[in-house]
């Protein structure tokens, strides 16, 4: 007979250990969830002033987006205004801050995308949104609208803005 009270307060400490383990994995994963948001943000903040210190130095008078992409038209166009659907044909180089050309379109037969749907950076879509034919851009898109946090796997390393020198030549 004294075994069961002895069993009952054994399966008590065990329902007790099962839920204070429990709790400390709730805990484990929200510390973890604040360390990575934590860490993402500081990540952010820093590209945000990278992206600013690099703007400072070229004295280029760039407007912001709500995205965070940074635009100067520094030859305006006369053309139709870019709208969705339409078929963008664009002439483009692609580089980091420090002057590296990572990509560049073919001069003599311009790229083309469908704005809105087509597989091409999220920043590039929203750019090209905000031109005219005709128009010359200077574009920076954070890493966040450009190819993320894990990069191209070719040329564009991971969570890296990138600077584009963009003119829209046609719409279709």
């Amino acid at each position: 007979m004294r075994i069961i009270p002895f069993l009952l307060v054994v399966l008590m400490s065990c329902n007790g250990c099962r839920e204070q383990r429990e709790s400390q994995e709730v805990i484990t994963q929200d510390k973890l969830m604040k360390d990575l948001v934590a860490h993402n943000k500081a990540l952010h903040e820093e590209e945000i002033q990278l992206i600013d210190d690099f703007i400072a130095t070229q004295n280029w008078k760039m407007t912001t987006t709500g995205t965070g992409l940074r635009y100067w038209i520094y030859q305006p166009g006369s053309g139709a205004q870019a709208k969705l659907n339409n078929v963008a044909s664009i002439q483009y180089i692609v580089s980091k801050f420090d002057g590296t050309e990572l990509y560049r379109s073919d001069f003599s037969k311009p790229s083309q995308f469908l704005i809105g749907q087509d597989n091409v950076e999220s920043g590039l879509h929203e750019m090209i949104l905000l031109m005219k034919v005709g128009d010359k851009a200077k574009v920076i898109l954070p890493s966040h609208l450009a190819f993320g946090l894990t990069g191209d796997s070719k040329k564009v390393a991971q969570s890296m803005p990138l600077l584009y020198d963009l003119e829209l030549v046609a719409l279709d």
